[in-house]
């Protein structure tokens, strides 16, 4: 109990008197911030049986060792004593600093007083005053308490101090865990290292910092009770192994585990003008990398360029192999001469907002570059000289070189109208490959691939094709010579279709056909449906191939096609497929044929024409709910 006020309290003929006169000896500072001074005064009478003894006092804690939210007491006993004056609490305010914290159940650090005359079971016994402290651990780890200070009889005593550990709940040992936050980060980020040992007081121990700089740099250290941090700023990509924290005490180590953490590359932007020299008329590529990622937060805006170039494409890269990467490939043509400002382009990505340098560039009337290209540095246009009308004609430009170990980085282009032709677009051959020209060989890089269909008869010329080649300077990895070459003139002989043989089945495809058709089905009831598909195949393009002319019967109702198309368009040999799939509602009973599906080509190879046909179906129709064999 506690006494409060002026009042005097009689318990078992033994007088506790309250003085109201506090006289801290020192301060109960804890977790909870709460100052108290136990200050009191026991008047023990001596019993004539009651034999002397000397004065003692000890303080302990009872269990010593207590699992985390768990209750334990903290025990002030002065045994042998005839009046007690006073005990008084330590300074606690180390509890604050340290990893362990404790608080009271009820009435937080406010003692109970047990006062005692003998054991009352044998004469002889001493008086005792017993001040008990009831607290609850809250935290991991191991706090030193004390001493305690009684004056009983006039005499100052004081305590051993009191060690009190408090373990994790189901855990006794002593152990040291480790976290990283962010678990990944890239390289100029900072990341914070922790430690924190649970099982030790807040002691002398060390905690030693793993060895990390092969990837990063240690900077700021803090220490809070039983945990440290650092605060690293990684330096290098990788996936790395932080080794275990090491924590020494009294001469024992104990260790943490392990902790990979993965360090990514840092997210940069550039922008780059694969051109030393753009005329009007000529394509120029501006490149946007985005090093780092492997996608983008949200697609750039494109360039500003309205008022001297119009973006002709976008191509969209990504890499992530050896390191990540984003490519923006803008592709411009060039309108009008002068000197412009490409502006900063802004890009999002990892989370972060980056901008990339503006970028200055000079548009010339006509090509410029350096004079006398080296010999074994030209231009090709490679096709055949030869074709019928509808005959694609595939045409490939190339660059060919010698002991150019690196190769001639291809800047603007300018192309020819193909006045006469329909253009189909192919993709050009990926890699280098060795050509022979004049007995001599070469490396050729592929530029551009191209399909010319004739559309008239005569003899058509091709025109002409400028490029930008930039050849790195002997050595100077990062300087350029820019050449500008031009291709030889390619004319084609057109010839016209025969008319003789020619089928009413016909509708312009030069190359060759094959088709083939099947159904799902051949009975339905109405309301249900048929579904027809008509594969075409052919040698050629794809892209001239009229759809199958078929006249279904009445009692369908035909739904919109569905088209799926395949190519394989490798060097010059150009072949695709087509399938047509019709979805076909009975509505009337009948018996309805589906007809044949009849093409027509012409085969320049054997300049003939050539006639295609699938099979009919007959289809039964009968009513809703009838039998359908």
């Amino acid at each position: 109990m506690t006494p409060t006020g002026k009042e005097t309290v009689m318990e078992d003929a033994v007088r506790l008197t309250n003085r109201c006169s506090v006289r801290p000896v020192g301060r109960i500072v804890g977790v909870l911030g709460a100052a108290l001074a136990a200050s009191f005064s026991a008047i023990l009478p001596p019993l004539a049986e009651a034999s002397a003894q000397d004065l003692s006092v000890r303080a302990y804690a009872d269990p010593p060792e207590v699992e985390v939210g768990e209750q334990f007491r903290l025990v002030v006993e002065v045994t042998g004593a005839r009046t007690v004056d006073s005990v008084a609490a330590p300074d606690w305010s180390g509890l604050r600093q340290n990893v362990t914290g404790y608080e009271s159940r009820d009435n937080p650090w406010r003692p109970v007083i047990d006062v005692k005359v003998g054991d009352g079971q044998v004469e002889g016994s001493s008086n005792s005053v017993t001040v008990t402290y009831l607290c609850v651990a809250r935290q991991v780890g191991s706090v030193e308490v004390g001493p305690f200070r009684i004056l009983a009889d006039g005499d100052m005593l004081e305590t051993e101090p009191v060690m009190i550990r408090s373990i994790a709940p189901g855990r006794s040992e002593v152990v040291v865990q480790v976290s990283i936050e962010p678990a990944r980060a890239r390289v100029g980020e900072n990341i914070e290292l922790s430690a924190e040992v649970f099982g030790l007081g807040p002691g002398p121990h060390e905690f030693i910092s793993p060895d990390v700089f092969d990837f990063a740099d240690i900077g700021s250290l803090f220490r809070h009770g039983n945990e440290m941090s650092w605060r690293l700023g990684l330096t290098r990509p990788g996936e790395f192994v932080i080794p275990p924290v090491r924590v020494v005490d009294s001469e024992v180590t104990y260790e943490s585990e392990s902790i990979t953490l993965v360090v990514e590359e840092p997210v940069e932007v550039r922008t780059e003008l694969e051109s030393g020299s753009i005329w009007v008329g000529g394509e120029f590529v501006l490149r946007l990398e985005v090093m780092g990622v492997a996608e983008l937060d949200e697609e750039p805006a494109s360039p500003e360029t309205a008022d001297f170039a119009e973006l002709l494409e976008l191509e969209e890269r990504s890499r992530d192999f050896m390191t990540k990467s984003v490519d923006r490939v803008y592709r411009f043509r060039a309108l009008q001469e002068g000197r412009f400002e490409i502006g900063p382009l802004r890009v999002a990505a990892a989370g972060q907002s980056l901008e990339t340098g503006p970028i200055e560039l000079t548009i010339d009337e006509m090509p410029t570059g350096a004079p006398d290209a080296p010999a074994a540095l030209f231009f090709m246009a490679l096709g055949r000289s030869r074709a019928f009308v509808g005959e694609p004609v595939v045409v490939a430009y190339e660059v060919a070189h010698d002991n150019l170990f690196f190769g001639p980085v291809i800047g603007t282009k300018s192309w020819p109208a193909f006045e006469g032709f329909e253009v189909v677009e192919l993709n050009p051959w990926r890699s280098r490959r060795r050509t022979f020209v004049d007995g001599r060989r070469y490396d050729s890089d592929p530029v551009r691939r191209v399909a010319l269909r004739p559309l008239r008869d005569g003899q058509l010329d091709v025109g002409i094709a400028t490029l930008e080649a930039r050849v790195r300077r002997p050595l100077h990895y990062d300087g350029f010579t820019s050449y500008i070459l031009t291709s030889d003139p390619l004319a084609i002989e057109v010839l016209p279709l025969p008319e003789e043989g020619r089928p009413g089945s016909f509708r312009g495809h030069v190359g060759t056909l094959d088709v083939v058709s099947w159904v799902d089905r051949t009975r339905v009831e109405v309301g249900e449906r048929v579904t027809l598909q008509v594969e075409v195949s052919v040698g050629g393009l794809l892209e001239d191939l009229a759809d199958p002319d078929i006249e279904f019967p009445v009692g369908f109702a035909v739904a919109e096609t569905e088209i799926d198309s395949e190519t394989s368009y490798r060097r010059t040999d150009l072949r695709g497929s087509r399938t047509h799939t019709y979805h076909l509602t009975a509505t009337t009973p009948g018996t309805y044929v589906i007809p044949a599906v009849e093409m027509s080509y012409f085969d320049p190879e054997t300049e003939s024409y050539g006639t295609t046909r699938s099979y009919p179906f007959t289809v039964t129709v009968v009513p809703a709910g009838g039998e359908v064999r």
